[in-house]
């Protein structure tokens, strides 16, 4: 077997186990992790919002129809890189390999961050008695950025005072597994264009 189908191989296995057992790819969590008080999680193939530990907002229809089309372009991409890393007898199995599982969680992750930058950027333009409440709205939905959402009494009760909640938003293991897969599919690719890379021709010998 060629060295680059190895690493094609080892991504294509993982990013299919991802798309099979599903999971979200970045978490919302208000309150403590064990027993949530809100708790968002959004992936490519499914969203759920839940309060108190009762979904309160379920995908729609055709939402549903986008999330399974998601999975089922992810497993049959996935097929495709395993079948093409096996296949190494033929000449067209090189055409099966791809890139999916690095360019759906790169995608999802900038997709994530552009849209908490915009959702927070345009939420004092529009609705600024939440931008007054929640100060500090931006570094909280950050993943990493901030474990406290800052709540200001003040446009609540006229009394100066703040409260600070725990929150947690995160990209989650499934996120970094499928991004770990796409990295693999990448090393295939840079380890199959320098095999089939020409090499200059040798000086003759006198």
């Amino acid at each position: 077997m060629e060295k680059f189908r190895i690493p094609y191989l080892t991504g294509g296995m993982l990013f299919l186990v991802i798309s099979v057992i599903g999971g979200a790819w970045w978490e919302l969590v208000g309150g403590e992790v064990s027993k949530p008080v809100l708790y968002i999680g959004l992936s490519p193939f499914d969203f759920k919002v839940e309060l108190l530990g009762s979904q309160i907002i379920g995908p729609s229809p055709i939402m549903i129809a986008l999330f399974v089309s998601e999975r089922l372009l992810a497993i049959f991409g996935s097929a495709t890189i395993i079948a093409g890393s096996l296949l190494r007898g033929k000449t067209w199995s090189r055409r099966l390999l791809n890139l999916r599982p690095f360019t759906m969680p790169v995608g999802f992750g900038v997709l994530i961050l552009i849209s908490v930058i915009a959702i927070t950027s345009l939420i004092p333009s529009f609705f600024p008695i939440i931008a007054q409440l929640l100060p500090d709205l931006r570094e909280a939905l950050m993943p990493y950025a901030s474990q406290y959402l800052t709540l200001n009494l003040y446009p609540l009760i006229r009394v100066d005072g703040f409260v600070k909640v725990r929150i947690t938003s995160r990209f989650t293991v499934q996120f970094w597994l499928a991004l770990i897969s796409g990295i693999f599919c990448l090393i295939g690719m840079v380890m199959y264009k320098r095999e089939t890379k020409p090499q200059p021709p040798q000086p003759s010998q006198p």
